[in-house]
Order: C-alpha cells, then structure tokens, then sequence
C-alpha cells in the first residue's frame, strides 16, 4: 500500500495518473480511509475538479469530522465563491478553544473574507498565543491589531518582525503604513536594499509601495511618485484588464436600467448600499450612518460571488442580464443578510463595487436605498493610483495606470447619473467635500432621504473603534476633518 507521505509527493511532482491510481487502490481496500479522500480532494483540486473536490470533502467529513477538512472545505467554497456554504463548514468552530494556531489563523482569515470581523478577531488572537513564534500568524497578528484601531501594539510588532526578516515584504509594506516619520530615512535605506534582491512581482510591488510611503513621509514627491509607479508595474504582466472591455460594460449596464426583472421583489428589507469608486469616502459615510441604530456589514462580497464576476467583463455581463430573469443571486444576498443581520434591524452594505449592480439592486429591493459617494476626480484618481490592491480582485484591475483611473471615474459617475434618473426616490449622491465641510447640513439632507433621524453625535463615530479592513482603517480614527481634500492635487503629476 503507497504510504501518504508518496502520494503527496506524486501530486506535487505532477504524477497525477499515479496518484490517483495509489488513492483509488488505498480507498478499495479500505472505504472509510478519510486521509486518502483528503488526498483525492486535494488531487481535484489541483486538476481543477472544484466541484467533485467539494464533494469528496463532504465524504471525508461524514468519515471523520475534524478541523482540518472543515477549513479545508470552507476555504474551498470561498475559491468557487460560494460563501453561504463556507458558513456552513466552518460555524461549529466558532469559540472552539481546541484548535492549533494554525487552524484558528486559517479560520480566522476565512471569518475576515465573511465579514465576521468580531469572530475573526477572536481566533486571530487565539492564534497568536498558540503560536507567537510562527512568522505568518505573527503578521497576520499586526495586521489584525491594525484594523482593530490598536495601532501602538501593531507598530510594535511589526518593527519585531522587520528586524527579523527583512526580505518579508508583506512585513514591510504593512510597517511602513505605520513607521514613524523619523525613521523614514532608515526605511529609505532599507527597503532600497530589499528591492535589489528580490525578484517575485508580488513582493516587488509591495516593496515599491512601502518606499513610496517612506519618501512621502519626508515630503519627497517626485521619488515617491516614481516608487507607486514602480510598484504597479511591477505587478502588471500579472493583471488581466482591458479597459475596452470597461467600456463596452457600462455601455451594456446603461441598456439593462430597461430591462424588469422577471421575479418578485423583495419588499420587507430596506437595506442602504453605500457606494463609489474607492477612496470615495464610503468607509467614512458607513461610519457615521452606523452611528443611527444601523448594522454596518462591511464590503460584501456575496452578490458579485453569486454572480460569478471575473476578470473578463464581456462574461460578467451576460451573468449580470441572466441575474435579471433568475432569482438565484438575488436570493443569495437576501439568505446571506438574513444570516448576518442581528433581529429586524436595518443595515448597510458598502461594498463599493455594488454600483456595478445598482439598477438590478433597486429593482429586487425597492425599499433600498443608494448613497453614491463621490469625491473631486482629480482627489480620486491620486488616492486610487496611490492605493495597494489585492490582485486577485476582478475590480480593481483600473487601477495600475492613471489614464484607466481617470477613465473608470469618468464612466462610473455618468452611468450612476443615468442610474439616478432611473430611481431617484432610491439614489442620491453626496460629495464628499460636502460631508467632511459641513457634516451636519450633509448628514441631515441624507437622513431625511433615508428616513433616518439625525443624531449629532453619530460625528462621534471615530470614537468607537470599529473594525476595518478597508484602506480607510486609519482614517476613521480621527475626527471628520478636510486634510484630504485637495492633499496630493499640485503635488502628483496628473
């Protein structure tokens, strides 16, 4: 009988025929051998059989429920986007204190991707005082510590972790957000010295990123300009945009605001989506409105999941037009609210990419409400091109050149206009400038349209130490301010 350990090795040198042979004869012999169906889920995967690898975990758990398969599985069903069943895999171990570090910081990151940012905290610090000494958990520890609001133990940390692995770049991008301006010199220095000896685009662009921060720090513009161009070229070849595709997507988005959908609406929620290209100011308008007895859900990501979005626009389109005659996605996002949401309580939903969804929304929820962010273009476009994306994202491919950036604002806005016309008891923009310069007179305007009531002290927000894991976790820690705007306008090049 080929041991485990052989199999394992089969599949990763890419003998897959004889691993497969190994597992099929391990499991003849003997049909409750859970670890060889491990084995063969892992098999699938690798061949790209997600949905017969999905199964075969459910057979290794009906065998043996542990952990391990459990995790497995749940991260298996994030991959293929399908988040309520990721929920399911993964429920019975919240609180659980009988798992290894490694398991609470797996489960951990798989509670971050749900938006259960409480529970994720939890195991991330479980995590940490399993294993203090594990690099990965440590970092993952500070990054925690940092969307927590615990900034002075996160800086602490993290320059910990520098110190003993200075090639980490993930380390170094996520301290030099906190560094202090003093030691902008030293990091200068440094991540200099880091960027000559590696050679992986992802680390690169981190690397980049992390330098362009120190020389901003020292007010050095030109240099940290050149480093956030550095930093998305870098990662380029990797990106698959087509800002043709782009195009012909809002072209198709304005002719769907025609098209009714083809099943009931939703009439008992009347959630309030919050939307806008990022560094809008949605983070903040999500604060403030979490202030008046609403439940914030963060940036959501069940519905462009139920939808199957992708890289490729020309796809996601035909998708979005099916979602208008089905009602599966649609029911998605109503079961995974149901889920989240604490009693009867309204919430709010600020995944910033909803607009792309904004018209089939209003028309599955005709109790919703939209609050469209939008920011001065040129502010925008410099806090986009300046911002670290993860890359995997099917959003953010714009974002790696200024001319795609400006173009995206440019689409964005005149389709939600458009959009606006189309439901305008349901949408309503708010500048952004406006919210920071006179936030009482915004905020009562808005209520008044969401049918809320204004309460002065929802400006507190910043006092009560929400969990962010948006890149505007630093921002809502301090007072409602006008120090962004206008910040980079004469300084960047666009």
């Amino acid at each position: 009988m080929t041991p485990y350990n052989q199999i394992q090795s089969y599949i990763q040198q890419r003998q897959f025929q004889v691993a497969h042979h190994a597992l099929v004869a391990r499991i003849n012999t003997n049909a409750n051998d859970h670890q060889a169906y491990a084995l063969l889920a892992e098999l699938n995967m690798t061949l790209g059989n997600l949905n017969k690898a999905q199964k075969i975990y459910d057979k290794c758990l009906s065998l043996f429920p542990c952990a391990l398969y459990s995790l497995s599985a749940a991260k298996l069903a994030l991959f293929t986007q399908s988040p309520l069943a990721a929920k399911r895999y993964i429920q019975h171990l919240l609180g659980c204190t009988q798992l290894s570090g490694s398991e609470h910081d797996t489960l951990a990151n798989i509670l971050l991707r749900l938006n259960q940012y409480t529970d994720a905290g939890w195991h991330f610090n479980r995590a940490y005082t399993h294993a203090p000494h594990s690099p990965e958990i440590a970092i993952n520890y500070a990054i925690h510590l940092k969307m927590s609001g615990e900034l002075a133990q996160a800086r602490t940390l993290l320059a910990s972790l520098v110190q003993a692995n200075s090639s980490n770049a993930k380390c170094q991008l996520a301290y030099s957000e906190l560094a202090p301006v003093e030691l902008a010199p030293t990091r200068i220095t440094q991540l200099a010295t880091e960027i000559t000896a590696q050679t992986t685009p992802l680390a690169l662009q981190r690397l980049h990123h992390a330098l362009a921060l120190e020389y901003e720090k020292q007010e050095n513009y030109p240099k940290a300009w050149q480093s956030f161009i550095a930093s998305k070229q870098a990662i380029s070849a990797e990106i698959s945009y087509s800002p043709k595709q782009m195009t012909d997507y809002f072209q198709a988005l304005s002719k769907l605001l025609d098209k009714p959908i083809e099943f009931a609406p939703e009439r008992s929620l009347a959630p309030i989506f919050v939307v806008g290209l990022p560094r809008s100011g949605t983070s903040l308008m999500e604060q403030i409105l979490a202030q008046l007895l609403l439940q914030p859900l963060g940036e959501t990501s069940i519905l462009p999941q139920a939808l199957r979005f992708c890289h490729d626009y020309n796809s996601n389109i035909q998708r979005l037009s099916r979602a208008y005659e089905e009602a599966n996605a649609i029911e998605q996002y109503r079961l995974f609210s149901a889920q989240s949401v604490d009693g009867d309580k309204r919430f709010i939903d600020k995944q910033p990419f909803h607009f792309f969804f904004i018209d089939l929304l209003a028309k599955a929820f005709p109790r919703a409400k939209f609050v469209v962010m939008k920011r001065d273009r040129t502010d925008t476009c410099i806090a986009n091109f300046r911002q670290l994306y993860q890359t995997s994202s099917p959003f953010h491919g714009y974002s790696y050149r200024i001319q795609d950036i400006q173009t995206m604002y440019d689409d964005t806005y005149a389709f939600l206009q458009k959009a606006t016309q189309k439901h305008p008891t349901q949408i309503k923009f708010v500048n952004y400038e406006s919210l920071v310069e006179a936030p009482r007179l915004t905020m009562q305007s808005l209520c008044h349209f969401l049918e809320l009531d204004w309460q002065d002290n929802a400006l507190h927000f910043y006092k009560r130490g929400y969990y962010s894991a948006t890149a505007s976790k630093m921002q809502i820690r301090q007072p409602l301010n006008n120090s962004s705007v206008g910040k980079y306008r004469n300084t960047y090049p666009i």
